[in-house]
């Protein structure tokens, strides 16, 4: 597809949009808690170590969530991705794996 000036249009697909989409979130999640990295960088005071595990859960959480993207062969295994895992009665056991990122750590 090209626009009215002759230049190629790239139309980025469900893959790339949510992919970035995972990656604004991981950014999001962790900006809470930026401040205890800039302290350690300019006073070298120490990072909780629930901080550091919350971070390091949030990176880890936007790769798999990122493979698991990117691994869809087609819409109906992208689907699924938004289906939260149930038990006999239907009742949600767990985050849909699209959104399967830590809760929020308290300082």
């Amino acid at each position: 597809v090209k626009d009215e000036d002759g230049n190629q249009v790239i139309e980025k697909g469900l893959k790339s949009i949510w992919v970035a989409k995972t990656k604004a979130r991981a950014n999001a999640d962790l900006q809470s808690t930026d401040w205890y990295v800039t302290r350690k960088s300019e006073a070298g005071t120490a990072i909780p170590s629930n901080i550091t595990t919350y971070r390091t859960a949030v990176r880890t959480a936007s790769k798999t969530i990122e493979d698991k993207i990117n691994a869809c062969s087609d819409l109906a295994a992208f689907k699924k991705l938004f289906d939260a895992p149930t038990d006999g009665n239907g009742k949600p056991t767990g985050k849909a794996p699209i959104y399967d990122f830590p809760d929020e750590v308290t300082e």
